[in-house]
């Protein structure tokens, strides 16, 4: 009879751990509906908030593009031709031109990218040319000659995007 008792306990606890085991299936299935509101509904504030003590995400505005007649800051401007003391004797520009004074420039290309034109002192010039030694807020206006170049020294210069 003990053993009847006990055999009868054990089944009516594994059928009740095989009870719980199966309903867990059923509990994930269950769905619950919520609702999602459209973005396009939702009107946007600066105060809006996500949720409590959530702030409100911040919005990064880009920085316009420069446009002619904006300045670019100053600049150390120096002269440089194609002689093999400036220019180990190139004949073309970075840009595959061949430099013209008054008109050529080389300049930081991370700064002024290629094609770009510039006032400087009220000259147009055009970025064509990158050197070894521009880095930065730095300028080599192309000169015809070494002598012109040389006379350039060092100058500062407040330079202008052109049209």
């Amino acid at each position: 009879m003990i053993k009847n008792l006990i055999y009868r306990l054990r089944m009516t606890v594994l059928i009740c751990v095989f009870g719980i085991l199966l309903s867990f299936p059923a509990m994930a299935a269950k769905t619950i509906d919520v609702k999602v509101a459209d973005t396009a509904d939702m009107q946007e504030s600066d105060t809006e908030q996500s949720g409590p003590g959530v702030p409100a995400e911040e919005k990064i505005e880009e920085p316009e593009a420069p446009k002619a007649g904006d300045s670019l800051g100053t600049f150390t401007t120096s002269g440089y031709c194609n002689c093999e003391k400036c220019s180990k004797g190139h004949n073309l520009t970075y840009a595959g031109t061949v430099p013209k004074a008054g008109h050529t420039i080389s300049a930081d290309l991370d700064l002024i990218p290629l094609g770009t034109k510039v006032l400087i002192n009220g000259t147009e010039y055009t970025v064509e040319d990158k050197g070894s030694g521009v880095n930065g807020r730095m300028i080599d206006i192309y000169y015809d000659n070494h002598d012109d170049a040389w006379n350039h020294g060092l100058q500062t210069a407040e330079v202008f995007l052109a049209e």
